[in-house]
């Protein structure tokens, strides 16, 4: 529906904020990690996630591919919901999700609002059996054997590093730029467009 919404910051809720789009009032719920960055008049891109059934409609906003990425991979899982995805984002960082998977730590999911031991249970076992199949996960949650040096000679990743770039952010912008520009791009031009691509959800 929506890939991203860019507005001004008009009003924060205790979980939304509403995004003023052109004259436009969008209510967006958003985790706590995405609340405290944000201020009231700021203008913002959000990378937004639509949830739509028979009789509601919400839009969840993240400022990185990571948050987003987690909230989407969280809804696969069996009884997993968008309130609970939303608070899981909210009481776990990316990185802190990925290390209570790998380490089966079941009471750090039970901190979260909304899960118990079962669910905690099932999100570590699900996740886990997608590892080593979804090299997008994997590279998500920090797995080390997929956080892999691309290969040498990439001087489109070593540029991106040499920026600043964490490895997982630099491999994944260049492949992002990889794809959009095609084959025959010079590196100069895929090192801008993976950086403009990390400005948008910065």
């Amino acid at each position: 529906m929506y890939a991203f919404l860019r507005g001004t910051v008009a009003h924060k809720g205790l979980e939304s904020i509403a995004l003023d789009v052109n004259g436009v009032g969008f209510l967006v719920f958003v985790p706590d990690c995405v609340h405290r960055r944000i201020s009231p008049n700021q203008e913002v891109t959000l990378l937004t996630y639509c949830h739509i059934r028979e009789d509601t409609f919400q839009i969840f906003g993240f400022l990185r591919e990571e948050e987003k990425a987690l909230f989407t991979m969280l809804l696969g899982i069996n009884k997993v919901g968008p309130k609970v995805a939303l608070n899981v984002l909210s009481g776990l960082s990316v990185r802190e999700f990925g290390r209570a998977v790998m380490e089966s730590d079941v009471k750090a999911f039970t901190r979260v609002s909304g899960v118990g031991k079962a669910m905690a249970q099932r999100i570590i076992l699900e996740v886990k059996s997608k590892l080593g199949q979804d090299t997008e996960l994997s590279v998500l949650l920090g797995e080390p054997d997929a956080v892999d040096v691309p290969p040498e000679g990439d001087d489109v990743y070593e540029a991106l590093l040499s920026l600043g770039c964490t490895p997982v952010e630099a491999k994944r912008a260049a492949a992002g730029a990889r794809k959009e520009l095609g084959a025959e791009a010079t590196d100069e031009d895929l090192v801008r467009v993976a950086l403009r691509s990390m400005a948008k959800v910065k």
